[in-house]
């Protein structure tokens, strides 16, 4: 089974340690390699990239190596690619047209 690791017990994302599909299950590990729960993918997620630990509200941190990473500017269910289509950077203003562009060249559903 496919792994996400989930660096600080505060965190409420996980990063992918391989490519994910839309419907498969992956098992969240701590940075210790302990099994901390299995999320189910509500969407393809490559490698690298963070899925939702559990719904994200809107407004609410993502938080990443128990540090504040960004902002939810949509509700993030439980599953979902947590990235441009539905966070903004605490550290980088991304210009909305970049944004669009890395939807598309990534075709993240929306």
């Amino acid at each position: 089974m496919l792994k996400a690791i989930r660096l600080s017990a505060s965190d409420n994302v996980a990063t992918l340690l391989g490519d994910l599909n839309k419907g498969e299950e992956v098992e969240i590990i701590s940075a210790e390699n302990q099994s901390v729960a299995k999320v189910v993918a509500l969407q393809n997620i490559p490698f690298g990239n963070k899925i939702a630990l559990g719904e994200i509200a809107i407004g609410a941190d993502i938080t990443k190596a128990g540090y504040p990473v960004g902002k939810a500017v949509k509700t993030i269910p439980h599953g979902q690619l947590v990235h441009v289509q539905n966070v903004r950077s605490a550290r980088l203003d991304i210009p909305e047209n970049i944004i669009q562009e890395i939807i598309n060249q990534m075709n993240i559903e929306e």
